[in-house]
């Protein structure tokens, strides 16, 4: 098949079904991967698409964000085995804080399917509808304005109600994370939320596909310094580098979902596949009006 000719068929499959991923289309065509991303990449350089992790989608709105029905369709795998790597870290009864991001919807359902007790606060209504029921969670619903593109609640009253809880953990993804600009988002209002999250929250564990590493978007969220483990579904590539030994250097603990003889590989761990410091809490209290969960 020729290169226009996939082309077209890219076009008439995004028109049907406005998300398309590289190995699907890479099946379909009988060509590689690496072939499908080269003709994505030439279709965005021409307005035709937008290209996220694993494949691409049709523009509606402005930016380069997609909605949260098409994110849901991308790299379900990865996130799957990333929310699983998360459990390690989430300790019987403690406060969890869930963003709106497709890969806090996995963790949700993998909580959910831990059967562990915990208190889950979060702005997303999918990960509300996965936990409510579930007798062995807690779960606090930070309502707003609902947006249907995030499937969430959002605007100044999230905010506002987060600053009254003080939680153990902020268990977050976004738009990237890189040495330069910390952690990112596509939207003011997205950075925003999140960096309440982990004001309110004693550590942040950041979760990332690794494409996400070194990955920028135009709103900061706050300092890649800020979180306490970083955990991602496969080490960094090459060009990442220097990221990954700035981490070890400031002792932020890098744990990869990657399963090896039924553990946790972990940057700094040990042998049970536990990240050290990767839990560790903040000896200072609740105080001035917010509640201790």
């Amino acid at each position: 098949m020729l290169a226009l000719e996939r082309a077209g068929y890219i076009m008439e499959q995004l028109q049907k079904k406005k998300v398309v991923l590289v190995k699907d289309l890479s099946s379909e065509m009988d060509v590689s991967e690496e072939t499908i991303r080269k003709d994505l990449e030439r279709l965005e350089k021409k307005g035709s698409l937008s290209r996220v992790h694993g494949g691409a989608y049709l523009k509606e709105g402005y930016g380069n964000e997609a909605t949260f029905a098409v994110r849901g369709q991308i790299y379900r795998q990865e996130k799957e085995a990333l929310a699983i790597a998360c459990m390690d870290l989430i300790r019987e009864n403690e406060s969890i804080i869930l963003d709106c991001s497709t890969t806090a919807l996995h963790i949700a359902r993998a909580l959910a399917a831990s059967g562990k007790k915990c208190t889950v606060l979060t702005n997303s209504l999918e990960a509300c509808t996965v936990l409510a029921g579930n007798p062995a969670i807690r779960l606090i619903a930070v309502g707003g304005e609902y947006r249907a593109d995030t499937a969430s609640f959002g605007g100044s009253a999230v905010i506002e109600t987060l600053k009254q809880y003080r939680a153990d953990k902020a268990v977050i993804s976004s738009a990237g994370i890189s040495l330069e600009s910390g952690i990112t988002d596509y939207t003011e209002e997205e950075a925003g939320i999140r960096r309440q999250m982990m004001a309110q929250s004693r550590e942040t564990v950041f979760v990332a596909d690794s494409t996400k590493i070194g990955r920028s978007a135009l709103y900061v969220a706050g300092a890649w310094e800020k979180i306490g483990c970083l955990v991602t579904q496969k080490p960094f590539p090459a060009e990442q580098r220097e990221f990954y030994d700035a981490l070890e250097q400031a002792g932020i603990p890098v744990v990869f979902c990657r399963r090896e003889k039924g553990k946790q590989n972990a940057r700094k761990g040990d042998q049970n596949g536990e990240t050290r410091g990767a839990c560790q809490r903040e000896e200072a209290g609740a105080g001035n009006g917010q509640e201790s969960l």
